[in-house]
């Protein structure tokens, strides 16, 4: 009995760490790196302040795998929900929306877009943090290619004479619009985000259908 408890400890640990990460990145989301703190995440997630020590060492540690984990659920989600579609058009759709947005409700479409900025802005001081999200934009760049590369072969689209161009241009578009989200400016949310973000595919590679 000992045994098997002691086998099962590490996953329920694991879970529950996970669990917390998760809840954490919501109150980043909410307050901001400099002012998210152990008493805050202890409210939110119910683990008192000494076991957040000893689960992450610092407060700055925590907010920081906070962010990691946050961010690479957003990457992992997309590939996913990317690689279930079958029809090449409908792939690079979905792409475009998750470039701009996970969460079709619109608070949680400015709460994440709120994590990214902290993201980033929490990296502009943190040189190992940099590389990570340099690392990350790869990736997204990547899954767009990818969708290009896909609805190229399915013959749905021709193929652009420099696809990587393409990946930059959605990327940066979708980034642009998920700031005006995260500001909260009137009239930028996510469904027109995914339509502009879409639109500008659907010229790129020269498929009006892509923007329906």
């Amino acid at each position: 009995m000992a045994a098997s408890q002691r086998a099962h400890t590490p996953r329920r640990a694991s879970r529950g760490k996970e669990e917390i990460l998760a809840k954490a990145g919501d109150v980043v989301a909410e307050r901001g790196f400099e002012r998210t703190r152990f008493s805050d995440v202890a409210t939110r997630t119910g683990a008192s302040i000494s076991t957040l020590q000893y689960l992450f060492g610092s407060r700055e540690d925590l907010v920081v795998q906070a962010l990691r984990c946050r961010t690479a659920q957003y990457l992992n989600e997309a590939r996913r929900r990317s690689a279930e579609a079958e029809d090449p058009l409908e792939r690079l759709r979905i792409v475009a929306h998750h470039l701009v947005a996970q969460e079709t409700n619109a608070d949680a479409a400015q709460a994440e877009w709120m994590l990214w900025v902290e993201y980033w802005r929490t990296a502009l001081r943190d040189g190992e943090l940099a590389q990570e999200t340099a690392d990350a934009y790869e990736q997204w760049l990547e899954l767009v290619r990818d969708a290009i590369r896909f609805a190229v072969e399915a013959g749905a689209v021709r193929e652009p004479a420099d696809i990587d161009q393409v990946a930059q241009g959605a990327c940066a578009i979708a980034d642009g619009l998920g700031v005006q989200i995260a500001l909260g400016r009137p009239g930028a949310d996510w469904p027109r985000a995914a339509a502009i973000t879409r639109a500008w595919l659907a010229a790129a590679l020269d498929c009006a259908a892509l923007a329906d």
